[in-house]
């Protein structure tokens, strides 16, 4: 058993125990305990919301297995970002190259993404938005996990960049073990309909990002590329 298939029931016991038990010591009316099975309602549908299964994404095609980008096209290098689990499975989270939309990944797919060589910093939205710089290398080929995490309403995503702790075993297994997709004219659209909004969290949560110290920022190392 995975540590996502523990995670949501451990969340959910916790939670429980939290808000319900107080419940039983109310003396001060129901006010209270509706305040209390308010938030405990909240909480829970946003952990089940969480663990719940892979929903694919209409933005996205999947590419046949033979027509798989597997290495960097001339004069590129190639970014993989991979969705290897289903947590947080009914939440899509969406990929950017500064301003430009990658594509959407879902739960249990992957991007492989031929970026030019150079400096970057990618982005990932779902309720929020969170960010990882990279220097990339033509010819080569890097990895990055999404990551889904609990937010207020739904998931949140964070860029895990591949710089040496994961083995290639693991990063060959998440590549061969999810589908990897593009995006399609629907997801093109949607992005230029939704680009002044992006824009607005992008700018909202940048600066969160920049109060960062540097040890605690998300980078892609130009010598992580394989």
């Amino acid at each position: 058993m995975g540590s996502e298939s523990i995670e949501l029931p451990l969340a959910l016991i916790l939670s429980t125990k939290y808000f319900i038990m107080p419940l039983n010591n109310n003396k001060q009316g129901d006010i209270p305990l509706r305040k209390n099975i308010g938030k405990a309602i909240i909480l829970l549908v946003g952990l089940v919301t969480l663990g719940g299964c892979a929903t694919p994404s209409s933005h996205m095609n999947t590419v046949r297995q033979e027509q798989r980008s597997s290495k960097p096209a001339p004069g590129k290098a190639l970014v993989y970002f991979v969705r290897p689990n289903t947590y947080g499975g009914a939440i899509q989270s969406t990929i950017y190259d500064g301003n430009e939309y990658i594509g959407t990944v879902s739960a249990k797919t992957h991007v492989a993404y031929q970026a030019t060589p150079g400096r970057h910093m990618f982005m990932v939205v779902g309720e929020s938005a969170d960010f990882m710089s990279a220097d990339l290398s033509e010819g080569k080929t890097y990895y990055a996990q999404v990551l889904a995490r609990i937010g207020f309403w739904k998931a949140r995503f964070s860029l895990v960049p591949s710089n040496g702790q994961f083995t290639q075993t693991q990063l060959d297994k998440w590549i061969n073990t999810t589908r990897q997709v593009t995006a399609n004219e629907e997801g093109r659209v949607w992005a230029k309909e939704n680009r002044s909004s992006i824009m607005e969290k992008k700018e909202e949560y940048m600066m969160a990002w920049d109060e960062k110290p540097d040890e605690n920022k998300q980078i892609l190392r130009k010598e992580s590329g394989i």
